[in-house]
């Protein structure tokens, strides 16, 4: 894999310019997976980068490699004019067509006199030839030991066994495996420039099998792919082996939207798909409590019991927890798009207030008897006044003590009244028992849901370069 990329690095330097940094880049996936293809390029970045000499060095040892490549004999008159310019400060010598002069960058071509470094320093063949990179074909095959047969046009251009690596130049290929207990399996297979292709054949499927490397914005995101209920194929970022063709990719990550995709895998190459993952519009409220049932109430709206856990759109809310007998837990909470907000609710006991009602009770009855009282003592002393004005009241009569007895248990009976209704009073406002409390939690991103990866029939060849 490191190979592959790196060969693609150098391509793309080279491609700005950069002679001298594909060079390297290439120099170094020839490190990592010694393949003459790395070297080849090597030499042509070198030699675009006026190191004529290097460049000899690393045509030369692609050919220690590849000593019956097709392109051998031009590679070697190839060498042979870059260590002549190397000799000369760059300058090519001789004016004829075997002398290997470069073409010029506008394509005309450089005379003996002309310096290297302002043309493009191909040989005879061409501009094209010093910059036309070479590519690398490995194929794989489960089982191994499969034959392969590599063809363009009528011409063999390589045979071997499986696992199988082949320089080739840019064209279109005949690639055809044969193993005895297997059906035979042909392909074309298309070459660019300066591509490292690895193609993968599943003999007991019959399949020509792809790479796929899905990653997301948001790490660990699902993947689906082409059958959503066979389960993910793992989390992001995934690389995975697929037939070659179409393909429908779902990435899902709870609290964000899900993202589609279709892809079209080619033969021996790696497709890229990247998700940019957005929030939902929504949060998720997780409530828990020491008490059961509890009810949830946001927004003075009733959504559900304790242990509730429900979408509320992103905002401020008013959250209330209830329940019979217990004391209300009310809070302002902030839900955040696409996360979930944690509510572990303790409830406490609500103060009994059936002294309070018993004790108001007692105080209504003595206020009716005071009244009640209060209004005979003035009903007989209005009669007493009226006949001590008239002359005949008797010294002796006996509602004289009947009014006294009235008008003291009147105020007895409002004294105790009074008294009563200040404790019911008090009964009622007095609460010694600890509020309901809460602890609001850190909102964080919703965990992801269990999944079973599925599994596919057969080995799945995971070596890559």
């Amino acid at each position: 894999m490191r190979a592959r990329v790196l060969m693609e690095h150098g391509q793309a330097l080279f491609a700005q310019g950069q002679f001298g940094g594909a060079a390297e880049a290439f120099e170094q996936a020839y490190a990592a997976q010694p393949f003459s293809a790395f070297l080849y390029n090597a030499a042509v970045s070198r030699e675009r980068n006026s190191q004529y000499s290097e460049a000899a060095d690393y045509f030369a040892r692609y050919i220690d490699r590849e000593p019956s490549a097709s392109d051998a004999g031009a590679v070697r008159r190839r060498i042979d004019r870059l260590r002549t310019q190397a000799l000369h400060g760059g300058q090519a010598q001789g004016g004829g067509p075997d002398a290997g002069v470069p073409p010029s960058a506008d394509g005309g071509t450089a005379s003996g006199g002309g310096t290297g470094g302002t043309g493009a320093t191909g040989t005879g063949a061409g501009a094209s030839e010093s910059s036309a990179f070479k590519s690398l074909l490995s194929v794989e095959t489960n089982p191994p030991g499969a034959g392969i047969t590599l063809r363009r046009g009528e011409q063999l251009a390589g045979q071997g066994a499986s696992p199988y690596v082949q320089t080739l130049d840019e064209g279109t290929y005949e690639l055809t495996i044969r193993d005895p207990a297997y059906r035979t399996l042909t392909k074309r297979v298309t070459i660019r420039p300066g591509v490292v292709y690895h193609v993968i054949v599943e003999l007991s499927q019959g399949e020509f099998l792809g790479y796929l490397h899905v990653t997301s914005s948001e790490p660990g995101a699902r993947v689906f792919i082409d059958d959503r209920s066979a389960g993910s194929e793992g989390v992001t970022p995934l690389r995975a082996v697929v037939p070659t063709g179409h393909h429908h990719i779902w990435i899902d990550r709870p609290g964000f939207t899900v993202v589609e995709r279709d892809v079209e895998v080619e033969l021996g190459e790696q497709v890229e798909v990247q998700a940019a993952l957005a929030r939902v519009s929504y949060g998720l409220l997780r409530v828990v409590a020491n008490v059961r049932p509890a009810t949830v109430t946001v927004d003075g709206r009733h959504v559900g019991s304790v242990p509730f856990e429900g979408h509320v759109a992103a905002g401020t809310h008013r959250v209330t927890i209830a329940s019979e007998g217990m004391k209300d837990w009310e809070g302002m909470i902030e839900i955040r798009q696409g996360q979930v907000t944690p509510i572990r609710v303790r409830l406490r006991h609500a103060m009994s207030r059936s002294g309070a009602w018993i004790t108001g009770g007692f105080t209504v009855l003595f206020l009716a008897a005071a009244l009640t009282t209060g209004l005979m003592s003035h009903n007989i002393e209005s009669d007493l006044e009226a006949e001590r004005d008239a002359g005949v009241l008797a010294s002796n009569d006996p509602r004289l003590l009947d009014g006294e007895i009235l008008a003291i248990t009147a105020d007895i009976s409002l004294g105790v009244g009074a008294l009563l209704g200040a404790l019911a009073l008090y009964y009622m406002l007095r609460d010694p028992l600890p509020e309901s409390e809460a602890t609001v939690l850190v909102p964080r991103d919703w965990a992801l849901a269990p999944d079973v990866d599925r599994h596919r029939a057969g080995a799945t060849l995971r070596w890559m370069f």
